[in-house]
């Protein structure tokens, strides 16, 4: 029977990723220690896995052709997010708040915007054996 146990706080500094590593370590096998802290996954320093794939992952972000831009202005009206701001000779991407939604491309009536991928993180796979091991990286 498959069991699942997990450790969850909103305060950082309570223990969890201690009390977490140290379950792993003494559940009897198999076990899957899926380290997924936001802020500091940091399991690894206790578990010290040895990471076998690293997937990336990443998100799409504009990119502006600007021997077709025009400046007029639409993709910044279209972006719910305040990701771009057109000035009268250049067009400043926000990437950091950019969603990846595309707005922009389908209202810049020029297509001079594509879409190109930016990393952001990846995910790791490994083990410390026997301990199977994931996490955000």
């Amino acid at each position: 029977m498959l069991k699942k146990i997990v450790i969850a706080s909103g305060k950082g500094g309570t223990g969890k990723t201690t009390v977490a590593t140290n379950l792993a370590r003494v559940a009897p096998d198999p076990v899957c220690y899926v380290d997924c802290d936001v802020e500091e996954p940091n399991g690894h320093l206790f578990l010290n896995p040895e990471i076998a794939k690293r997937i990336p992952i990443s998100v799409k972000v504009p990119r502006v052709d600007y021997d077709l831009c025009t400046f007029c202005g639409k993709c910044a009206e279209a972006c719910r997010y305040n990701a771009i701001a057109v000035l009268p000779k250049s067009v400043m991407v926000f990437e950091e708040l950019c969603h990846s939604c595309g707005g922009c491309v389908l209202a810049c009536p020029e297509s001079a915007i594509r879409e190109e991928s930016r990393e952001i993180g990846a995910v790791e796979v490994g083990n410390s054996a026997p301990i199977g091991f994931l996490r955000e990286g």
